[in-house]
């Protein structure tokens, strides 16, 4: 029998300065036993001296004994998974980099340790069937209310202002004087959208019709009132209302060809994410068609409906399990495919370009933004998410920056809610949140719709 490597096989030191970079690799039960063989080097040109001990997998040089990286490796539903892992960035010790990390790492245990195509370890096949869609619906429905909530008292408030007083908990009153706990537009179009898909399916009518209830019923709004509504908003829902009462309902496609550039707000973004478990796993051409119908509901310029496309599609990759990091270069990748196939004007691909073309990553904080433009939105809520390490500070990070603080935090906090479950939120923010028992029951309803197609 093969020697088995442990601590004490050979020379380890640990990692000096570890950065914490997501992966998702997935393996068999036989897998994982040859995981735990582990590798002692035999001969001079083995570099590497990997041993596992106690859920974890040590990589080190195997002449130097430098730690260079480790994996913890949880018991999945029918094998195993390696959410994440930790490489040295003391470059004295090793000159590695996160892009060329994501790539090596699954190389090496794929070719040293287990001898398999690297894709095999990379396949998601057996995260998706196994998603909780009730649990990251309800991620994703208070993850955008909370958010919303947190962010209504510091509305409008300057960046300066808010780093005299920074936002450190959800609070009451502020600039629109609501009780604590009560979210805005951005979440009641949210919800509206919602019931229209758990109960008519894909129905532009439906869908319009419920915004239309919300802005003159205050349905699905958090205490009877509407207190806080876009112009470009206002306008369309009053444009919809004259479609619907003439039965003209096939205009309502047709709405994307009327493209105006000042219909560039964040208003179809704050509102698009029930979509994501409606287009999920179609192809990108059929999801963008009907991302762009809804969202030409309120905004019809293309460049409202790309952002929808590039906000969702990162979600889709976090809904398939993925980490972050590992969600937003996959994003960036079939956006730019997509793109090419479609011809997208390059008029238009350069409002993307610190997103999509270049790496948002690299962003410094003071150059972010958080108006009412939907670029500068979608960049910020993607660039908060990935540099927080929780829902928590996710939302009060977007919030501190200032101005559009509600909308702001509601399409950061979807992307966290779907990342991190409704657990990841505050139970103390959960259990004040306004109409908490009717989200909690559109949640299950909207799933069991999902479910059910």
């Amino acid at each position: 029998m093969d020697n088995i490597a442990t601590s004490l096989t050979g020379k380890h030191e640990p990692i000096d300065k570890p950065k914490r970079i997501d992966i998702q690799l997935y393996f068999t039960n036989e897998e994982f036993v040859k995981l735990t063989r582990g590798f002692i080097p035999q001969q001079m040109e083995d570099k590497w001296f990997i041993y596992y001990d106690n859920e974890w997998l040590y990589f080190h040089r195997s002449w130097t004994g430098f730690g260079i990286y480790k994996a913890q490796i949880f018991k999945d539903h029918d094998g195993y998974l390696i959410k994440d892992f930790w490489a040295e960035r003391n470059f004295e010790k090793y000159q590695g980099g996160d892009y060329s990390d994501e790539y090596y790492f699954p190389e090496l245990i794929a070719d040293t340790l287990l001898g398999v195509d690297v894709r095999k370890i990379k396949s998601k096949n057996k995260i998706n069937q196994d998603i909780d869609y009730l649990n990251k619906i309800k991620g994703a429905f208070f993850g955008v209310a909370i958010g919303d909530a947190v962010g209504v008292p510091f509305e409008f408030f300057s960046r300066e202002e808010m780093s005299l007083k920074p936002a450190y908990d959800m609070i009451g009153h502020g600039t629109h004087n609501q009780p604590i706990g009560t979210w805005s537009d951005d979440s009641s179009l949210t919800f509206c959208l919602a019931e229209a898909l758990a109960n008519n399916g894909y129905d532009l009518t439906s869908i319009s019709f419920n915004f239309h209830m919300w802005k003159n019923t205050a349905y699905w709004s958090a205490r009877g009132e509407v207190f806080d509504i876009g112009v470009t908003t206002s306008i369309a829902i009053s444009r919809l209302l004259a479609i619907l009462d003439n039965e003209e309902d096939d205009e309502l496609k047709m709405l994307k060809h009327q493209s105006f550039e000042d219909e560039n707000g964040n208003g179809s973004l704050m509102r698009i994410i029930p979509m994501l478990f409606y287009i999920f796993g179609k192809p990108i051409s059929q999801q963008f068609e009907m991302i762009w119908e809804v969202s030409a509901l309120t905004h019809r310029h293309i460049r409202a409906a790309m952002s929808c496309l590039i906000y969702l599609k990162f979600a889709e990759k976090l809904l398939e399990g993925k980490g972050p990091n590992t969600s937003y270069l996959e994003m960036r990748k079939e956006i730019i495919e997509f793109w090419n196939d479609i011809d997208f004007s390059e008029s238009e691909s350069m409002h993307f370009k610190r997103l999509i073309q270049k790496d948002i990553r690299n962003v410094k904080i003071d150059d972010l933004k958080s108006g009412g433009y939907v670029i500068e939105v979608l960049e910020s809520s993607i660039w908060f998410f990935l540099n927080s390490s929780s829902y928590r500070e996710t939302i009060l990070s977007i919030i501190n920056i200032g101005h559009d603080t509600d909308t702001s935090a509601a399409i950061a906090g979807g992307l966290a809610g779907i990342y991190y479950g409704v657990e990841g939120i505050p139970q103390d923010w959960v259990s004040q949140i306004a109409r908490k028992d009717d989200i909690e029951d559109l949640a299950k309803r909207f799933s069991d719709k999902i479910l059910s197609n």
